[in-house]
């Protein structure tokens, strides 16, 4: 089959790879109908998130089961599936907390040797999925693949964020990114009730589509971002500050543009070191939430899809063959054609 592996020297290439075997009872082989190119990818292609080279990579998707383990009871060949983009194992110590993103036995599609395992990912044509009970939910009918396949890591990231932090009815929030990550927070930020949700970016597409979902655009190439919002907030600063983008130069914002005692939300993956204002942060009382995402509301997201209650079509810019993988990396990596999700078809 067709895949996107790593190579070498910071590089991407599209083999030939093996076919994907049943493995484990719970195990299912899904042939994907739409893979897609996430921030965590170009990490990976620059080292920044090492794995090893000649791993399959890519951990969003959706498709069809062509066969499912002998232990698979939810589904069988033919359904539509959606993934999440990492896997747990349900019954370890972090899982029966509900922290299923902290789960000792986990691992990410795509993602290396994470925690004791590894799990080529899902830009090819055929994937493994294990404990597809947990892990996968069913696509409904009228979900189209270019927003079903948000639920296993994008929109179910942006919804942690904003589940994080804590939101409250009346609250502000300030979501500094406004990529896929950061649109699907303010997307979910308005699900818990705020007054108002401001969105930063240096974007013109983005801020855009940041105003549609209903958020106030901040433009930090105008002004300082930090000096927008607190002017904005009669210099008491947000509620609630969701950090989507991985940088140090965001993260401090977002914990410069909080009330004392409000509540700082991280999910970018950061590259650098940040050197905390310890002394500052400690009269201020702020509260820090930081981490990989909790997959496990995959099935009310992609329920809210299936009634009409969010409309996710904006993100999908593009759409390349699976055979043009390096063309559509080109695109999203360098923001070409205002490229905000890039997909793959085989």
């Amino acid at each position: 089959m067709k895949a996107v592996v790593l190579e070498p020297g910071h590089k991407l290439a599209l083999k030939d790879m093996p076919e994907p075997k049943i493995l484990e009872q719970d195990d299912i082989i899904v042939k994907v109908t739409t893979s897609a190119i996430c921030g965590s990818d170009i990490h990976i292609k620059y080292g920044e998130i090492p794995i090893p080279p000649g791993t399959i990579i890519g951990h969003e998707f959706v498709g069809t089961v062509v066969e499912a383990g002998p232990a698979v009871t939810r589904f069988k060949k033919g359904d539509r599936v959606g993934v999440a983009a990492g896997i747990w194992c349900g019954y370890c110590p972090a899982c029966r907390r509900g922290e299923i993103q902290n789960c000792l036995n986990g691992a990410v599609f795509g993602g290396g040797l994470f925690r004791g395992k590894t799990l080529e990912g899902a830009q090819a044509e055929y994937v493994r999925a294990p404990n597809a009970d947990m892990c996968a939910i069913p696509v409904p009918k009228k979900v189209p693949d270019e927003q079903a396949i948000l639920i296993g890591d994008v929109f179910s990231t942006g919804y942690h964020a904003a589940y994080e932090g804590r939101i409250k009815t009346g609250d502000t929030v300030a979501v500094f990114g406004c990529g896929p990550i950061g649109l699907a927070a303010v997307i979910s930020a308005h699900l818990f009730g705020p007054r108002r949700v401001y969105a930063v970016d240096v974007l013109d597409n983005r801020l855009a589509l940041a105003e549609k979902y209903g958020a106030v655009p901040i433009d930090a190439r105008r002004d300082d971002a930090v000096s927008q919002i607190m002017a904005a907030t009669d210099l008491e600063g947000v509620d609630v500050a969701i950090e989507a983008v991985g940088l140090v130069e965001t993260f401090s914002q977002a914990i410069n543009s909080i009330r004392r005692g409000g509540t700082v939300s991280v999910v970018g993956l950061f590259k650098g070191f940040y050197q905390m204002p310890l002394p500052i942060l400690g009269l201020s009382g702020l509260k820090l939430s930081i981490g990989l995402a909790n997959l496990s509301f995959m099935g009310q997201l992609m329920g809210m899809l299936a009634a009409g209650r969010l409309d996710l079509s904006a993100f999908c810019t593009h759409t390349f063959p699976l055979s043009e993988a390096m063309a559509a990396y080109d695109l999203f990596e360098n923001h070409k054609d205002k490229c905000l999700k890039a997909m793959l078809k085989p």
